[in-house]
């Protein structure tokens, strides 16, 4: 009967553990429709790049990578960098150097890469720990509910035993005043008799 009880109250605990992990997918879903979604802003002029102080696909790979942890922010860069070196490289001017030329090219792209891994790795530990709390809870809540039921068995088996005990005791109530009529029976004849 414990064993009914533990298994009921662990399948309650497994039914009731919260919000699904996010998966791979979504993140992947999300991250193209948000780069195709910008890309095409920027090619039909309603929002181009060049008004902005920086590229605004930085925007897209920090709230993909505050969302997602470090797989989805590293995704989202290297989807920006396809875009964006999808077409070719910029072509080096003649009085260019080589230093104004890797940051004309690679300065936002390198940009992406650490930004999704500075927030990355932050919200990555941060999931980690939530899971680590989450984890603890539940065996918490396991054992809570262990000790529950166990204490219900204790109880129903101690009524069990009371109302047994009590049944015995009756019987011993009952017989207790006809052996104490027959004790007085035998005493009251010898005390006629000795009247007599």
């Amino acid at each position: 009967m414990s064993n009914d009880n533990t298994a009921a109250s662990l399948q309650s605990v497994d039914h009731s553990r919260g919000v699904l992990p996010r998966s791979d997918g979504l993140a992947i879903a999300e991250g193209v429709i948000l780069l195709c979604g910008l890309a095409l802003l920027n090619h039909t002029g309603l929002m181009p790049f060049d008004v902005f102080p920086v590229h605004p696909y930085l925007f897209a790979v920090i709230l993909l990578s505050a969302q997602y942890g470090l797989y989805g922010g590293l995704l989202s860069a290297f989807g920006a960098i396809a875009l964006v070196h999808g077409g070719g490289m910029p072509v080096r001017a003649i009085d260019m150097s080589y230093a104004q030329y890797f940051q004309l090219a690679w300065a936002d792209s390198l940009s992406w890469v650490l930004a999704a891994l500075m927030v990355g790795l932050v919200t990555t530990r941060r999931s980690r720990a939530l899971k680590a709390q989450a984890s603890k809870l539940q065996s918490a809540t396991v054992a809570q509910s262990i000790i529950a039921a166990q204490y219900q068995v204790l109880a129903q088996r101690t009524h069990e035993l009371e109302r047994s005990l009590a049944g015995r005791r009756e019987p011993v109530e009952a017989m207790a005043p006809v052996q104490s009529n027959s004790a007085q029976g035998p005493r009251s004849a010898r005390l006629v008799q000795t009247a007599g």
